[in-house]
């Protein structure tokens, strides 16, 4: 009898599990669940881990068979716990889930919504950031209007993933209320503790994205700039993915040069092109910073400002540059407008004065070009007749309507 007492808890587990198979081999799936229970505690006592979850899932499927999906819950929470217990957050918070989803079959709402909660948290303390975020737009859907749950753990899941996986902004003051307001049970307390202290050094985590030179509001086509990527945290932390949202007329020509190395405080400079006229924006920037005590996804405000269309670049070539007529005779200049320029050259004024010895013989001295396109050129001829000897001038003067300077040209024309 005494030795019988002295068993370790091993032993006494297998005699459970003898007994349940019994039970289910004599259609007592409910007494066998009881039986897998017992077990189960006595591996967490043990520190059988692996054999513990085993039972306490063994139990929970033979509470189904009883279409006990309330015990089935149970159980599986039992398991997660022991899971979070040995910090295998992970696989705990996948079984937390499935006890949430049995709490919903039957209509438990703020305990499904706790232990969905619970998955959550455990996915972020995993780092799993995209299967956390999954799950709360699963309790999104599921506790909405009178479904809302009232339950502190969904409050802290809420704000968990609106901060490390979504990159927002929170109050530092509400996330200290939602932790002082979660009762935790001791065997949850280091999750909780842990994700809770991720979040604190989040919300104190800087991410910013700045020019690197002179603000300007207005830039032109083709005119690389730069800006300069900082991030700030108060304990050392490394990049370990980066993106940066430009908008559809912006190119990345030099992207950030990011080593990987743990820092409180980095710096990278980046340079955009302007392809295209038109509103632009650079941001925002997120980083996913990754440190023993954190991972976080931050997100940096953007940089708005308008592209200016390329200049054009006109040049102007009148020919011959001199010529010589007799009294009387006419006058024939070739006039040629090219666009040297990364932009198109618009409304453009083309103004032709005489000296007295000569006279327009054809058409008008002044004409307007709607546009010319990068590249392109456009020919017109002047045709004019000398009425008196002498030298007389002409004079072509060409602006476009973004260009400050007029161009002027001129030929000499000998009467004689």
């Amino acid at each position: 009898m005494v030795r019988f007492l002295k068993r370790d808890p091993q032993s006494k587990a297998k005699k459970h599990i003898e007994k349940a198979l019994s039970e289910m081999e004599a259609g007592y799936p409910d007494y066998a669940s009881e039986e897998y229970e017992k077990a189960a505690r006595l591996f967490v006592e043990a520190e059988e881990v692996d054999f513990a979850v085993k039972y306490f899932r063994e139990a929970a499927y033979c509470a189904l068979e009883k279409d006990d999906h309330l015990r089935a819950a149970a159980m599986k929470t039992d398991a997660a716990e022991a899971l979070i217990a040995d910090g295998r957050f992970d696989e705990g918070g996948a079984i937390f889930s499935e006890a949430s989803d049995h709490y919903h079959r039957e209509k438990k709402i703020n305990e499904s919504a706790r232990a969905l909660s619970m998955s959550i948290l455990c996915y972020l303390a995993a780092r799993n950031f995209d299967t956390a975020t999954n799950l709360f737009r699963k309790a999104e859907k599921r506790f909405t209007g009178a479904a809302s749950p009232r339950v502190s753990a969904y409050d802290l899941a809420t704000m968990g993933v609106k901060i490390l996986c979504e990159g927002e902004a929170a109050d530092a003051r509400e996330l200290a209320k939602i932790v002082e307001q979660f009762k935790t049970k001791s065997v949850e307390s280091t999750l909780v503790t842990f994700v809770a202290s991720s979040l604190r050094l989040a919300l104190e985590t800087e991410v910013s994205l700045e020019w690197a030179g002179r603000k300007d509001d207005i830039i032109r086509v083709k005119t690389p700039i730069e800006f300069e990527l900082r991030y700030k945290c108060p304990v050392p932390v490394r990049v370990i993915d980066h993106r940066i949202a430009l908008s559809s007329n912006l190119t990345l020509t030099k992207a950030p040069k990011i080593t990987g190395a743990n820092a409180k405080e980095e710096s990278w400079l980046i340079e955009v092109n302007p392809i295209l006229n038109g509103s632009a924006v650079v941001g925002p920037l997120k980083l996913t910073l990754e440190g023993d005590k954190v991972l976080v996804n931050k997100h940096s405000d953007s940089v708005a400002f308008e592209v200016a269309p390329a200049p054009a670049l006109l040049q102007v070539d009148l020919s011959p540059q001199r010529i010589s007529c007799g009294l009387g005779d006419e006058v024939v200049l070739d006039v040629i407008l090219m666009n040297r320029g990364d932009g198109p050259a618009n409304n453009i004024d083309v103004n032709t004065e005489f000296s007295p010895g000569l006279e327009l013989a054809m058409g008008s001295g002044q004409k307007t070009i709607q546009f010319i396109g990068t590249g392109e050129h456009m020919r017109f001829q002047l045709y004019m007749r000398s009425v008196k000897a002498g030298e007389s001038l002409v004079t072509v003067k060409v602006r476009e309507q973004n260009q400050a300077d007029e161009i002027v040209k001129t030929a000499l024309v000998r009467v004689g």
